[in-house]
């Protein structure tokens, strides 16, 4: 600042003198320029007097009448204003006799009396300073012509050239002071003397145009200051490259040196002044910055690949076993994309406190890049190392709440193990990033990397495990609940219902179960059971023209591979895609609705049919409704149970059948259990119902039995042999 201070003094002082030089120079300039135009002014003047002199000798000469020559001389006075007095002098005028008219000047001697031009004169008129021509005429009878103009006239000419008016200062009549009208004390001023012989007979003062010194360093110092801070910022910031971040380190090194010799000593800091402590501050954060994420306060890649390095020169002297397990999260660019760059930091920030609070004090952590992270995990045995993988998992699987926005996300997972999976730092991270990508492209969102030659299976995780081994062991099965069509009582399809093969042997419930497996993400592998098993079952019904209908989650509508993993398990199975039906719900679609809109679209295009699922119960149907390429349109049975007695759910059902005819789309009624309900839908209009009245969920074994039994029974008839 001293410096910038000082640089701007001494180009305000030079800029000055440079100032003052440029104002007398300029003041030179515009000295010379109006003497010489006064000089040619005064000159013109003189011409032009001499030229009405001429003009008036040669016709007196001509005319010798008195009259004549009065008449002419008044004539003239009118032509030239300019002219103050013209006079014929008689002959036998005593020229040493005073006459009371003619100028003074005329008492003077000749001073060229053989001159062509008879000379200029100067003369006293009423009180007026004039120039003078007189000369004789004539050669019988000589005569004298004399002819006056005023003096400081060229004054007149002076102001119609320059554009500047005076005026007069009152004074002497033969030395007048000509003053310009706006001159002012405090500015610059020219002063001419008009001189005539050795006589001073006028003087006349002009201003010049000149700039004030504030005004002009007003005008450069709005550049100037500024290009001079950014110079003294280059000029600093080379400064504190080649001198003041050395000699911090050398700060930084003496004071480690006098807090070994002297420990405890609470005078350290006497060894740095108090400007050069505030700078090592600064260096230390600079220093923490190159090995941290700016963002998240974790480890960069640099550390953690210097720990990985570590870890396994550690492993080859004592033998210990790592795990290098990297975090990923699914489609985090959906994220920044719906709610902004800002609430994705904030996401970020989040997961890396929940993977912080989940580790041990031995383990290591790091934000390799964007959305992914990397830990280091100690471990002895097998269970130690799953049961913390398990818990990353899911914590991380659960609702982050970001600036106010409930945010739901999946992560996928790869683990590697050292040394079982690898013996040095390349290959780890190499089997570690295979591990992820397998995660990534498979249905499992944990993946542990295994290899032939390796017998331990570090796969045992709990919540992953147990789904795992019951999709492995087949507990699960699909039943199957009939929908009929009420105009001629023919079952239209079935709808597939997961339920547990032994219910009394699991703690809970299948709908807990689902619940649990989408909140940790873990649906995936369970919808693609669903429907290998339904096609399996419409490929051992494929002469039987009834479809089959399945649930999907949420989360499976959220992803963009869906159709195409659906499109390959018809194919291996070899079911017309006419014949698989998808239901779903209505609030599935609300997170991003035109994703899941393009998904069902995708999915209508190859053929399968699409179905509303507990229309009613979510928000904006009608908005979307329109949107969707579906077929089918369920009411939810909270609507049909009570509609014989409640006169406001049999209008609202009723609005719905309409509503939905009106967009060519069928309906159907879920919750169907008695006799008057299904006549009252009957009359309705609905187009299919589906309920305990009808038939309750079948085995897949009872479905023939059902079909022939339906062939048997008249139109009219229902059968009850689900109850």
């Amino acid at each position: 600042m001293l410096m910038s201070f000082s640089a701007v003094l001494l180009w305000s002082l030079s800029l000055h003198f440079l100032n003052e030089s440029l104002v007398q120079e300029k003041t030179r300039l515009y000295r010379n320029n109006w003497q010489t135009q006064l000089d040619q002014l005064q000159l013109a003047q003189k011409l032009w007097l001499q030229q009405r002199f001429h003009e008036v000798e040669i016709w007196v000469q001509k005319n010798t009448d008195s009259q004549q020559r009065r008449h002419f001389i008044n004539q003239y006075y009118q032509h030239y204003p300019r002219l103050e007095f013209i006079r014929v002098v008689q002959p036998g005028v005593n020229v040493g006799e005073p006459v009371s008219d003619i100028p003074d000047c005329l008492i003077l001697p000749d001073t060229q009396p053989d001159a062509e031009t008879p000379p200029i004169k100067i003369c006293l008129f009423n009180e007026q300073l004039m120039m003078a021509l007189t000369a004789d005429i004539g050669t019988s009878n000589p005569q004298k012509l004399l002819i006056l103009m005023k003096y400081f006239s060229f004054v007149d000419d002076f102001e119609k050239l320059t554009g500047r008016h005076f005026y007069q200062e009152p004074g002497t009549a033969v030395s007048p002071e000509f003053i310009e009208t706006k001159v002012l004390s405090e500015q610059y001023q020219a002063i001419f003397e008009i001189n005539q012989d050795a006589l001073s007979v006028g003087r006349l003062t002009l201003s010049i145009p000149v700039e004030s010194f504030l005004s002009i360093w007003m005008l450069q110092a709005r550049w100037v200051i500024p290009l001079w801070l950014l110079l003294s910022l280059v000029v600093y910031l080379s400064l504190y490259r080649a001198l003041i971040q050395p000699l911090l380190t050398i700060t930084q090194r003496m004071k480690k040196m006098v807090l070994t010799r002297r420990p405890g000593n609470s005078y350290d800091r006497q060894f740095l002044t108090p400007g050069l402590v505030l700078l090592h501050k600064y260096f230390m954060y600079l220093t923490y910055l190159t090995k941290h994420d700016h963002l998240t306060g974790l480890n960069n890649r640099a550390i953690f690949d210097e720990r990985l390095q570590q870890a396994v020169m550690e492993g080859k002297r004592s033998g210990r076993k790592y795990a290098l397990v990297l975090v990923d999260i699914n489609h985090f660019y959906k994220v920044n994309k719906e709610f902004g760059n800002y609430v994705g930091d904030g996401l970020l920030k989040q997961l890396a406190k929940r993977l912080s609070n989940d580790l041990r004090e031995s383990d290591s952590l790091a934000r390799l890049e964007k959305d992914n992270f990397a830990l280091l995990l100690e471990f002895r045995d097998e269970e130690v190392v799953t049961s913390l993988v398990e818990k990353l998992h899911q914590s991380l699987s659960k609702t982050y709440t970001v600036y106010g926005r409930k945010i739901n996300i999946g992560v996928s997972i790869g683990v590697a193990i050292y040394p079982d999976h690898a013996l040095d730092m390349e290959e780890l991270e190499l089997k570690g990033n295979e591990a992820l990508l397998k995660a990534h492209r498979g249905d499992w969102p944990v993946v542990f990397i295994q290899q032939s030659s390796v017998q331990t299976d570090y796969s045992g995780l709990s919540l992953i495990q147990s789904l795992r081994l019951a999709l492995d062991n087949n507990d699960f099965k699909l039943v199957y609940q009939p929908v009929m069509d009420l105009k001629n009582h023919n079952t239209s399809y079935f709808e597939a219902l997961l339920r547990w093969k032994q219910p009394k042997e699991h703690i809970q419930s299948i709908e807990k179960t689902i619940a649990l497996a989408e909140k940790n993400q873990l649906i995936k592998p369970l919808s693609h059971w669903i429907i290998e098993t339904a096609c399996l079952q419409l490929k051992k019904m494929e002469d039987s023209p009834v479809k089959i209908a399945i649930n999907l989650s949420m989360i499976d509508f959220h992803d963009e591979g869906l159709p195409q993993r659906i499109s390959k398990i018809l194919q291996r199975y070899g079911v017309a895609p006419g014949k698989f039906m998808i239901e779903i719900t209505e609030g599935q679609f609300m997170q991003e609705p035109d994703l899941v809109i393009s998904i069902l679209k995708r999915l209508s295009e190859m053929g399968i049919s699409l179905s509303i699922d507990d229309f009613g119960t979510g928000q904006a149907s009608l908005t979307y409704l329109k949107k969707l390429p579906v077929e089918k349109l369920k009411i939810d049975q909270s609507f049909i149970k009570n509609m014989v007695d409640d006169n406001e759910d049999s209008t609202i059902v009723e609005a719905t059948i309409k509503l939905a005819h009106t967009l060519c789309i069928e309906v159907v009624a879920e919750g169907v259990e008695s006799a008057e309900i299904h006549a009252l839908l009957k009359q309705m209009g609905c187009d299919y119902v589906q309920g305990y009245y009808i038939s309750r969920p079948l085995d897949k074994n009872l479905i023939q039995d059902w079909m022939r039994a339906k062939n048997r029974l008249s139109g009219t008839e229902l059968s009850h042999s689900g109850d």
